[in-house]
């Protein structure tokens, strides 16, 4: 079978790496970076260098950066378009595995590839529930009427259905592939786990390669952060009195280590290395799920409401606690994903302060 990827984002590149080098390792596997988040960054990190090149058994990597983009100011949607059709559509083939359903650009190159269907691996908590994320009805024929007009002017042909809804409500999506598909809180055709037996296949890969390390030499508890204050949801001040109880709670003997989210401001960065002393600026962009994986002195995982906290227990094999301080911002939370994080294993502040971490 030849399959083909289609990778927006570094957790996409870090579930499609896993696929490849599991179920699918015996397969014809090619890679597609399209509109890849950060991408420039991606060539700094040797881990992200091996997982988005040939090295690491793709037969071919199509660099689709600004693919059907305004940004692309150098060639006609038609001649990108053209791109495609000339250069995958040739290799005929069998299966298109994307990770976002609502996306223009992913939904025309499965039709610029020759398909009307494809298979969907999550793309994290939005794959699991989506309604918070639904479009108003007039929003969402807007958003097709554009898509259906891009597609003609690029000379795209093919009748699959366009997705302007909702993440995952595509019925041109055949399967969906999750880390947890029992956590599913809306409509699928049919699901396919990603095991803990496919995860541990895949890493040994990166061991191989030497490319799996300890990060953290000290006892460290790891904290995800999301841009939360550049959307005004809370200020700066909140999430750092956030972050002092955590502090208080954990004790002097643990570090605490900050992954920055690729949206964070630099203001909020130098906020946080001036005001906490304890506190270490984590840079790599690897997934955060490489550390929960190979970090042995990580205790713990804390976030807002980071879909990587939903994955924590089963890239640690459950050696690790995912924390949320959800519970510490005075914000009216959506009752599913709740019930979502909870089923997930994940715990707030005050379950913190009745157990030993």
């Amino acid at each position: 079978m030849k399959n083909l990827f289609v990778v927006n984002t570094p957790y996409h590149l870090l579930t499609c790496f896993i696929l490849t080098h599991s179920i699918y390792e015996n397969d014809e596997n090619y890679l597609a970076l399209m509109h890849p988040h950060g991408y420039e960054k991606w060539k700094t990190n040797k881990l992200m260098t091996y997982m988005s090149t040939i090295n690491c058994g793709y037969e071919k990597v199509f660099l689709l950066l600004d693919w059907l983009s305004s940004k692309n100011k150098k060639e006609s949607y038609r001649k990108q378009a053209n791109y495609v059709k000339e250069n995958i559509r040739p290799l005929n083939i069998d299966r298109v595995f994307i990770g976002v359903d609502i996306s223009p650009v992913n939904q025309l190159l499965v039709m610029a590839v020759g398909k009307n269907e494809f298979y969907r691996f999550e793309d994290g908590v939005y794959s699991y529930i989506n309604k918070s994320r639904r479009r108003k009805k007039s929003h969402a024929i807007f958003h097709k009427v554009k898509t259906y007009i891009l597609k003609w002017i690029s000379g795209i042909h093919g009748d699959m259905y366009i997705n302007t809804e909702a993440e995952g409500e595509s019925p041109a999506g055949k399967l969906d592939i999750m880390y947890q598909p029992w956590l599913l809180q809306r409509k699928s055709p049919a699901t396919k786990e990603i095991t803990v037996e496919m995860i541990n296949q895949a890493m040994q890969n990166l061991k191989s390669q030497q490319l799996l390390k300890e990060a953290f030499q000290e006892e460290s508890i790891l904290y995800l952060s999301q841009p939360m204050v550049e959307k005004g949801l809370f200020t700066v001040e909140e999430e750092a009195n956030c972050l002092r109880k955590i502090l208080s709670i954990l004790g002097e003997n643990v570090t605490l280590y900050y992954k920055p989210h690729p949206n964070d401001s630099k203001e909020k960065l130098n906020y946080y290395k001036k005001n906490f002393k304890q506190l270490k600026i984590y840079k790599e962009i690897e997934p955060a799920e490489l550390l929960f994986y190979a970090n042995t002195k990580l205790k713990a995982i804390i976030s807002y409401q980071s879909s990587a906290l939903l994955n924590v227990n089963k890239f640690s094999n459950g050696s690790k606690k995912a924390i949320s301080f959800m519970n510490l911002i005075d914000i009216d939370f959506d009752k599913d994903y709740i019930k979502l994080m909870k089923n997930s294993n994940v715990m707030n502040i005050e379950k913190l302060l009745m157990k030993d971490i």
